[in-house]
């Protein structure tokens, strides 16, 4: 017996409008901004992140760079993802 796969087609047109749309791009600028500050609250050294947000025509993107304040990349590493938590509650 054969079971017939359905093929997931995603709808590119949709996606594209979603990741251009004012409110996904506000949404991702909160959540990394509260990312940042999680973060530098979170951090062992003195949590200086950069916060990097880019809006092009085709999508936005969020990044938070890492804790310039330590050679340590552990220490880094350690408030970043304590950081993705802190935001994971934010608005």
């Amino acid at each position: 017996m054969t079971v017939a796969r359905s093929r997931f087609r995603p709808n590119r047109q949709k996606i594209a409008e979603f990741l251009t749309a004012p409110q996904t791009r506000a949404l991702i600028e909160r959540k990394t901004r509260a990312a940042e500050r999680a973060a530098a609250a979170a951090s062992e050294a003195d949590g200086q992140f950069r916060t990097d947000i880019e809006t092009g025509e085709r999508r936005v993107r969020g990044a938070v760079l890492g804790d310039y304040s330590t050679a340590d990349p552990d220490v880094s590493r350690r408030a970043l993802l304590r950081g993705l938590d802190g935001a994971r509650g934010a608005d």
